[in-house]
């Protein structure tokens, strides 16, 4: 027990002592707000058009089947008195394939489309580190933080500004 009190004590001490040098070194801390940059990047409204014209022919068949169910409905609907049961059963069972199949085109259509959305976020996301690095360096910054990771910082130590300047510039 006695040992285990020493060896606390020791590693409060020289945790002590390593916060403290750390302290009277005057680290220079900036922080970034990654939802303002990926707001302000214009890169951003790029990839949305990129994906829309990447899936415009998937999101046309959805239209189409959504439209030929629709129309399935309402002949039900309409012509369900002057049908023989034969072909009740017939737009029941046309009815019921064109709904399983829309709703599994839907959901491959979302999966892929996440998917190629986190794609491209990331990828946008390794450009934002990369110039966040650079800002960091050129400005003689120490550490940087996320601005949810912060409770209070002076607004000059705020780099996202300058990061969606140099995003936007291209440089």
């Amino acid at each position: 027990m006695k040992k285990l009190i020493k060896s606390t004590a020791a590693a409060v001490a020289v945790s002590t002592a390593l916060f403290a040098g750390a302290a009277q070194a005057q680290q220079k801390i900036g922080v970034v707000d990654m939802m303002e940059i990926f707001q302000q990047l214009p890169q951003r409204e790029q990839i949305s058009e990129q994906l829309q014209t990447e899936f415009q022919d998937r999101f046309e068949e959805m239209r189409r089947l959504e439209q030929k169910v629709q129309e399935l409905r309402q002949k039900q609907e309409r012509d369900a008195s002057i049908m023989s049961a034969s072909e009740k059963t017939q737009l029941e069972r046309d009815l019921e394939q064109t709904i399983s199949e829309a709703q599994l085109k839907s959901k491959a259509l979302q999966e892929d489309t996440r998917a190629r959305q986190n794609e491209e976020r990331n990828k946008l996301l390794g450009k934002v580190q990369e110039v966040i690095t650079e800002v960091a360096e050129s400005e003689d910054y120490d550490i940087v933080l996320e601005s949810n990771a912060v409770t209070y910082m002076k607004a000059d130590n705020n780099l996202s500004g300058a990061v969606v300047e140099k995003m936007t510039s291209g440089n």
